[in-house]
């Protein structure tokens, strides 16, 4: 049987990958599309992009980016040799701290016709039936993402009780960890509890429910995180510096 996984690392390592995942989304997916097209983006925080004239693309690119960044994170880990465990348990909350929402961004903009791909198909006609086609669309893709996450994770979980500590505790912790951050955001209170504690309670929320879906196979080699404070002390640090940095805001001048 494989060792207890370490708490303290898992925790270290969703911290991280949750202000991974914010910063592609927010900064290299609209920020650097807005440039690209010759917008001209004003302030990123854990919760927004904010640019002069943001198009379709500029809204469309947080997602994408979510989505790539997410595929090719999920396909490292499953490649990863079993004899580095750490980092394949990274790449995979890697994944899913970037799949989850941006699979879940869909359902948002159809049912509540709120975000990023309301915003892109704004001024199209049909509403109503594109809302119902992303909806749709979100359901299905975020279903298809937990499944392939817990059959990703399955190592990890040679008892399905193991699943609290390798999938629910890192959803506690970038949950909270995205709400210590997104209550610093300028913006105040309304964004905070849409973009924030209801995007990360919800948007990660396949992270409490995939074990579902975990496979019923004995596994051969169970593989655990270890204990590992490197990660402890890079999470303290790049923790602290997203919080009161990117939690608060990073304006832009511009002439």
């Amino acid at each position: 049987m494989a060792a207890q996984n370490d708490k303290a690392t898992i925790i270290s390592m969703a911290v991280i990958a949750s202000a991974a995942a914010t910063l592609l989304h927010e900064g290299l997916g609209h920020g650097v599309t807005a440039w690209l097209r010759g917008d001209i983006p004003t302030v990123l925080t854990s919760n927004h992009l904010s640019a002069l004239r943001a198009d379709h693309w500029v809204e469309a690119a947080g997602t994408l980016v979510n989505l790539f960044v997410g595929a090719s994170s999920l396909l490292v880990s499953k490649a990863t040799d079993n004899h580095h465990p750490n980092l394949r348990y990274f790449c995979w909350i890697l994944a899913a701290l970037n799949l989850l929402p941006a699979a879940g961004y869909f359902m948002l903009s159809g049912i509540f016709g709120y975000g990023d791909w309301q915003a892109v198909i704004s001024g199209l006609p049909h509403q109503a039936l594109l809302r119902t086609a992303m909806t749709i669309f979100g359901l299905l893709l975020y279903t298809y993402i937990v499944r392939l996450l817990a059959i990703a994770i399955k190592p990890f979980c040679p008892a399905p009780s193991t699943y609290n500590v390798v999938g629910r505790l890192p959803y506690c912790a970038a949950c909270l960890f995205s709400c210590a951050a997104g209550a610093l955001d300028p913006l105040g209170l309304k964004l905070f509890l849409v973009a924030t504690v209801f995007a990360a309670f919800g948007g990660y929320s396949g992270l409490l429910w995939a074990d579902e879906f975990l496979p019923s196979k004995e596994i051969e080699m169970p593989l655990s995180v270890e204990r590992q404070p490197a990660w402890w002390i890079a999470a303290l640090v790049l923790g602290v510096l997203y919080i009161f940095f990117i939690g608060r805001g990073i304006t832009f001048h511009h002439s």
